[in-house]
C-alpha cells in the first residue's frame, strides 16, 4: 500500500478521524493515549504494506484511529463501546451502513482474549498488540512511572499465542530486538 493511497484514505475520512483524535486527547493513560493510537495506526499501515490478504484498507485505517475511543468513558468493555461510538459518529456523518458495519466488526473484539470476526479486525488486533512492543509506549510508560509488569508478562505469549498473521510475527521479531537494545543501553551501559 503506497503512502499516497493512505493519505487519500485519511483525507477522505478527515472529519471522522478528527473526532477520534479529540476523544483520545482526553485520555490521560500513557498506555492508551493518543501516542498509542498513533502506534496502532503505524503498525496497521505496516501490515497493510506487507499482507497479501484481500482487505478493506479504509476500514483498517478508520478502525485503527477509533479502536480505543471508548476508554474515554471506561476501561472495561471499551472495545464494544468504541465500536458503538464509531457507529454513532459514522451514522451522524452519513456513512453507508455497509462501511459502518465493517468498521464496527473490526474493533468490537480487539481485546487479548477475543477473536475478531473479520480480517480487518485481525489486522487491528495485531496492530494493537504490536503497539505493546513499540518504543513509544515504553518511553511514555517510563516517563510516567507506569508499572510495566503487566506488559512484561504478556510479551512471551504475544508472538506465538496472540498475533494472527505471520507478517505480524516478523514485525514482533524486529521490535523485540529494538526493545532489548533500548533496555540494554538504558540500564546496562549506564
Amino acid at each position: 500500500m503506497d503512502r499516497k493511497e493512505i493519505e487519500l484514505i485519511e483525507e477522505k475520512h478527515k472529519e471522522l478521524i478528527g473526532i477520534a483524535k479529540k476523544y483520545m486527547q482526553r485520555i490521560q493513560d500513557p498506555e492508551h493515549d493518543m501516542g498509542h493510537v498513533e502506534d496502532v495506526v503505524l503498525y496497521t499501515k505496516k501490515l497493510l504494506d506487507t499482507l497479501k490478504e484481500d482487505l478493506d484498507k479504509e476500514v483498517c485505517i478508520i478502525s485503527a484511529y477509533w479502536h480505543d475511543v471508548g476508554r474515554v468513558r471506561r476501561k472495561e468493555g471499551h472495545e464494544k463501546l468504541s465500536a458503538d461510538m464509531l457507529k454513532e459518529a459514522m451514522k451522524e456523518l452519513g456513512y453507508e451502513e455497509s462501511l459502518i458495519q465493517k468498521c464496527y466488526l473490526a474493533i468490537k473484539n480487539h481485546k487479548w482474549n477475543m477473536v475478531p470476526s473479520s480480517k480487518e479486525g485481525l489486522v487491528i488486533k495485531d496492530a494493537d498488540k504490536l503497539a505493546w512492543l513499540g518504543m513509544n509506549r515504553w518511553k511514555r510508560c517510563l516517563e510516567h512511572h507506569v508499572a510495566l509488569q503487566e506488559i512484561i508478562e504478556q510479551l512471551p505469549r504475544l508472538r506465538n499465542e496472540i498475533l494472527y498473521f505471520e507478517e505480524s510475527k516478523k514485525i514482533y521479531d524486529q521490535e523485540i530486538l529494538k526493545l532489548l537494545l533500548f533496555f540494554y543501553k538504558r540500564y546496562v551501559e549506564e
